[in-house]
């Protein structure tokens, strides 16, 4: 694609566009970040780095790959640091992404299209692609899931994401930009797509605007960040704008896996508590653990080899494996509270079969097969994120009313840019340059 573009109503003037990276001790994964921003279709008018009080070489790094580099100093969190790179900007659209993810060569410019094919449009978000460079699988398994859900969302979003989205200058500043009250990575980006939408904006999910996520997901980091990160702050956004849109991760089918998950958990836990008083009994959990051992079982058969495909071998052995060590228990002891568990599991999978059917195709069936446990793991961190959003919701709100930033502020003054009386950027206060 160059300049010149032409939208659908004929030949207009493209909008010049500003990409703003916040990162912190990003050394590992900037380079691939910067070096496809650079090397984009369409070429970029700046490119900001953010450092949020980097304790490494970032920084350096940055001016040394051709970006215009700001120092927080001190950490304030990519919200506060994408505001603070907004403020410099002289874009007509804030284009933003993470240090840790790679955009493909098209997706700028297929987000300037989007932007001339439709001068109504405020924002417009993509997806990652089907290619995370994790080869963990947590990390292929977190990736592609998102993958899927933007994939299979509807076009007229009800949010705006950072990994991969750009937005109109003069909306994103007249908005008051990120909700400076998430201090850490979390749903700052889900935050603004509320206030878009409250304000009659639209968003727009163009799929073919893909990139590359970076991210080494580990089971802990992904339950803490699915709870405390995005799950419970999401829950109280909801209740702070007494709505909750049916789109990614809130559609019917999630929510009704997520009622199956918690009930799955309840008689997991009855089952457990009944063998403290009868140990006996504890041969009823025997079904469900056969079949988490054979998902282990097929997790280590999608992680162990060369092939990013696993063939038909491995896979007819995970899914038999699977079916075969649950059936093996319940013959040996027949109690028939052990096919509770058994069957809430296999109910909670059954709401999402062409998920399960798009990782089959993508990585084979032994991956499909041993992604179930973890999508169980995400349905618990949804379900748990329900009573807790509810009292973080309850603290933000008292937040609010002593005078302190927190999510439950609905309104935000406009972000003032900082331009000098020769129309170039200035220092905004706090940084360091």
């Amino acid at each position: 694609m160059t300049p010149g573009i032409h939208s659908q109503a004929g030949p207009t003037r493209p909008p010049t566009i500003s990409a703003i990276v916040p990162v912190r001790n990003g050394i590992r994964d900037l380079p691939s970040c910067l070096g496809a921003l650079m090397d984009s279709d369409w070429p970029l008018h700046e490119v900001i780095v953010v450092d949020d009080a980097s304790t490494d070489d970032t920084a350096a790094l940055a001016e040394s790959l051709g970006a215009r580099v700001l120092r927080l100093e001190r950490n304030r969190g990519p919200a506060f640091a994408r505001n603070r790179g907004a403020q410099v900007a002289t874009g007509d659209v804030f284009f933003f992404t993470d240090a840790d993810v790679t955009v493909h060569r098209d997706t700028v410019g297929a987000a300037v299209q989007a932007f001339c094919d439709d001068p109504g449009l405020a924002a417009v978000i993509g997806s990652y692609d089907e290619n995370p460079a994790s080869p963990g699988f947590v990390a292929q398994y977190k990736n592609l899931f998102h993958h899927w859900v933007h994939q299979h969302a509807k076009t007229e979003a009800s949010t705006f994401w950072t990994g991969c989205g750009a937005i109109r200058s003069n909306v994103f500043l007249a908005l008051g930009g990120f909700h400076e009250g998430y201090p850490k990575p979390s749903i700052e980006d889900i935050e603004l797509g509320f206030r878009l939408r409250g304000r009659g904006h639209r968003i727009r999910l163009e799929k073919r605007m893909l990139a590359t996520h970076s991210k080494r997901w580990r089971l802990w980091n992904l339950i803490r960040t699915d709870v405390f990160l995005r799950g419970v702050p999401w829950i109280a956004l909801m209740l702070r704008d007494k709505r909750a849109p049916e789109d990614l991760n809130l559609s019917r089918a999630s929510k009704i896996a997520t009622i199956f998950a918690g009930l799955f958990a309840l008689s997991f836990l009855t089952v457990l508590v009944r063998g403290m008083f009868v140990p006996a009994s504890l041969v009823a959990l025997l079904p469900t653990l056969g079949m988490l051992a054979g998902t282990l079982l097929a997790q280590h058969l999608a992680t162990h080899t060369t092939e990013v495909h696993t063939g038909p071998g491995r896979g007819a052995l995970a899914l038999g494996a699977t079916l075969l060590l649950p059936a093996l228990a319940f013959a040996l002891a027949p109690d028939p509270l052990g096919l509770v568990p058994l069957a809430l599991w296999l109910l909670t999978a059954a709401t999402h079969p062409d998920l399960y059917a798009f990782f089959a195709a993508r990585r084979g069936v032994a991956f499909a097969v041993g992604a179930a446990p973890l999508h169980v793991i995400f349905q618990w961190c949804c379900a748990a994120s329900v009573p807790l959003g509810i009292l973080a919701h309850m603290r933000d709100r008292k937040a609010v009313q002593r005078g302190r930033c927190a999510p439950a502020l609905r309104e935000l003054a406009p972000l003032e840019p900082k331009i000098d009386r020769n129309g170039r950027s200035a220092r905004p206060e706090g940084i360091r340059v």
